[in-house]
């Protein structure tokens, strides 16, 4: 069973991957984000969005363990890691906005997290993806957590330029005084 929620995940990060990428080759026609923000959207995004976490916590919460991995590792590391990566991530979320965060045009963020790092949700996300693999240890834990990070991945330079398009030079000198991973 740890494995069908682990491929659930994957299945629900793919489709979001290809929405994506529709939306980035079709600009003038996106299905993400959406022309008109509201609660449909809502109601999509936080479906779609406990669908893949939730899977992804199923899957490394069934098959906990597998590889049998000593305390010193998964509550050592993999649990302060995926504790801090989820405060951060929370955190940048808030001071983005909830709605702005599920595709709502509310504005340009670029102070808080956002002025060290362009993408600190998607960084926090991949972080938190490698805690909760070191925590589960197991190969359902990793398949969906990667899973996951492909998307965060994936998703960032079509995010980007989405903002292009839609904030012109402002997005542009943001661009180009703050980096995408903050490295």
């Amino acid at each position: 069973m740890d494995m069908a929620f682990a491929l659930f995940s994957a299945a629900c990060c793919l489709a979001v991957a290809a929405i994506i990428w529709r939306s980035d080759q079709h600009p003038q026609n996106p299905i993400w984000p959406p022309v008109k923000f509201g609660w449909k959207a809502r109601i999509v995004t936080w479906s779609v969005t406990a669908a893949a976490i939730g899977s992804a916590y199923l899957a490394g919460r069934l098959g906990w363990n597998g590889w049998d991995w000593p305390g010193w590792i998964r509550w050592g590391i993999g649990f302060p890691l995926a504790f801090a990566a989820s405060s951060a991530s929370s955190y940048a979320i808030v001071k983005l906005g909830l709605d702005q965060s599920m595709g709502a045009d509310r504005g340009l963020v670029t102070d808080g997290p956002f002025a060290l790092v362009r993408n600190p949700t998607y960084l926090s996300n991949l972080a938190l993806c490698l805690g909760w693999t070191l925590l589960a240890a197991s190969w359902p834990a990793a398949i969906a957590a990667g899973s996951l990070a492909a998307l965060y991945i994936f998703a960032v330079p079509c995010e980007e330029r989405w903002l292009a398009r839609t904030y012109g030079e402002p997005y542009a000198a943001y661009r180009a005084r703050v980096k995408r991973w903050g490295l």
